[in-house]
């Protein structure tokens, strides 16, 4: 392997932001981290903060800046209809007036997922359990900063 190589076990420190591949739109908000704060992760073991980035950096160099492509299949999914559906109000919280946009949290058996409230009916809401970026094409720019052996 060359020295400064992203391979499985190298430590990897890099800037990216995130935009909207079909309009440009900047998604940065929806990542976990700010957009001019470096990352840090190990390759083939930790998440690098936005799904597909990774794989994609593979073999790439400390050094190395471009933009890649990431489509929903490797990021965060297609838009699924059938997680758009009706809630009647009694399923609903009730201490919480509800409003187009507002995000909803709820508690699965190993995870809490999140709701987004999309419109009011007579029933109750119409809530989409997809996450915001599902169905997106991401565009990435990215700069590596640093590649090495995660034990340093």
């Amino acid at each position: 392997m060359i020295p400064g190589t992203i391979a499985r076990g190298q430590a990897v420190t890099l800037l990216y932001t995130v935009r909207d591949d079909a309009d440009g739109s900047p998604l940065d908000d929806w990542l976990k981290h700010p957009a001019d704060e470096p990352i840090r992760y190990v390759h083939g073991q930790e998440d690098a903060g936005l799904p597909g980035l990774a794989p994609a950096l593979q073999g790439m160099q400390a050094g190395d800046r471009g933009k890649l492509t990431i489509p929903p299949v490797l990021a965060f999914g297609e838009h699924r209809p059938e997680l758009v559906f009706e809630a009647v109000r009694e399923n609903l919280p009730d201490n919480i007036a509800l409003e187009p946009g507002q995000r909803l949290y709820s508690r699965g058996e190993q995870n809490v997922f999140q709701l987004k409230v999309v419109r009011l009916t007579e029933k109750g809401a119409i809530l989409d359990g997809n996450h915001p970026l599902a169905g997106r094409t991401l565009c990435v720019q990215y700069q590596i900063l640093q590649v090495d052996n995660a034990e340093d």
